[in-house]
């Protein structure tokens, strides 16, 4: 027989407190701004967002930071697995770049100095590693990295354009954060992509040191992206 008066435990008031309590001790460390625009956050689809990120302290939940130190954990567990299957990365040194009067700035996951022998893989190639839920892994699996993550595919191509490793395609590697499998995608360099995302850089960049607000990606508070965004009070205040 049902049970119409199930209880959901998350509704319950100990479950609020304790996560009220969680909230508000992750806030003890505050996130601070970078001081540079970021190549990560060059292709995200709100300019706005991109300039908040770059001169304001972010407000992000604890779920949202979580997410980031997640990402975090699988980069450095997924290196280790290159790194026992015989892949060779470059020193910490070589990936990092600055551009732009040293407005823009990157630091790449990695580079691959050597490695096996695998058909379409040639060395030295960049890494990138990403971990998202099972949705978007599938969707990166059906549809490639260009149309499902315009974002990651800006930051790939800036990588390759300023890291100097633009003669081979780059190894882009995505965690599926359910399953934990692996899915590795060749992005092959696109030069007149990677002059766009430049371009796009360089409006950010000549926008917010004029003290101009560049548009919104929507005029919906309500839209999913909005809701993520540590910005948002903010912006829509």
């Amino acid at each position: 027989m049902p049970d119409f008066n199930r209880t959901e435990h998350s509704a319950l008031p100990v479950n609020t407190a304790i996560n009220v309590l969680l909230e508000q001790g992750g806030r003890i460390d505050p996130e601070q701004t970078r001081g540079y625009l970021g190549a990560s956050a060059v292709g995200h689809p709100c300019m706005r967002q991109i300039q908040y990120t770059w001169l304001c302290d972010p407000a992000h939940a604890l779920r949202t930071r979580d997410i980031f130190a997640r990402g975090h954990f699988f980069e450095a567990q997924t290196r280790e697995h290159f790194t026992r299957a015989g892949f060779t990365f470059a020193e910490p040194d070589r990936l990092a770049f600055e551009a732009l009067d040293g407005w823009l700035r990157g630091h790449a996951d990695g580079i691959f100095l050597n490695g096996p022998k695998i058909q379409g893989v040639k060395y030295p190639c960049l890494w990138e590693n990403k971990c998202i839920n099972a949705k978007g892994w599938r969707s990166l699996d059906r549809d490639g990295l260009e149309k499902t993550y315009p974002q990651y595919a800006a930051q790939v191509a800036l990588y390759q354009q300023f890291l100097a490793t633009n003669d081979h395609p780059a190894i882009f590697t995505c965690v599926n954060a359910d399953s934990v499998e692996l899915l590795h995608l060749l992005v092959p360099f696109d030069a007149e992509r990677a002059r766009a995302w430049i371009e796009r850089a360089q409006t950010i960049i000549n926008a917010t040191r004029a003290g101009e607000l560049l548009p919104r990606f929507t005029e919906d508070p309500d839209h999913w992206r909005c809701r993520l965004c540590g910005h948002k009070e903010r912006c829509w205040r």
